[in-house]
């Protein structure tokens, strides 16, 4: 299990506990952190990412323009893997989260236009989405897809911590696809 890995298996049942706790708190604004800006990090050149998908600076550009993640979430995608969840507060903007959770099962987006980490060592290739993704499975119904926007700048991650034993590869690929679709 690689580190990230291992602090994602740590930090989303400490992310699910402290929802808990701010449950009856008013949602603000969106997303919490399961620690998807570090996905990548000491990676960077580790690999080619695949080509297709239609990727490029345009999209990039358009994930730096990105200062509210929720506008780029699909929320109909959403409700069906999370039934009955919600948007939860983020306190800061960056990196721009949207997290939609019912407590049990977590569904988090993170949209960066800056710099990535490149291809994630020991991850499924998974073609067709902009300049490469990558999907990891660090527990059996955990997802985390990280997609390159460029070979080396701007990255999207999606993360499906479902807590249900199923597989989310699926459905992380279909929301990382809308929210490429909302990038355009």
């Amino acid at each position: 299990m690689t580190a990230t890995a291992i602090r994602r298996t740590l930090i989303v049942p400490l992310l699910l506990g402290l929802l808990a706790a701010c449950s009856n708190a008013a949602p603000a604004k969106p997303a919490g952190d399961s620690g998807a800006g570090n996905a990548g990090a000491g990676n960077a050149g580790a690999g080619k990412p695949t080509s297709g998908g239609g990727g490029g600076a345009s999209l990039a550009d358009a994930a730096a323009k990105v200062t509210d993640g929720c506008t780029v979430m699909p929320m109909d995608l959403a409700a069906q893997i999370v039934p009955g969840g919600q948007v939860v507060a983020q306190p800061a903007p960056i990196p721009v989260r949207c997290t939609y959770t019912n407590n049990t099962s977590v569904l988090e987006i993170t949209v960066s236009g800056y710099d990535t980490g490149g291809p994630v060592n020991g991850a499924e290739q998974i073609p067709g989405l902009a300049a490469g993704g990558y999907l990891e499975r660090p527990l059996p119904d955990d997802a985390y897809l990280t997609v390159l926007l460029t070979p080396d700048h701007g990255e999207v991650y999606v993360e499906i911590a479902g807590h249900d034993g199923k597989d989310h590869k699926d459905e992380a690929i279909a929301v990382a696809q809308r929210v490429l679709a909302a990038l355009h």
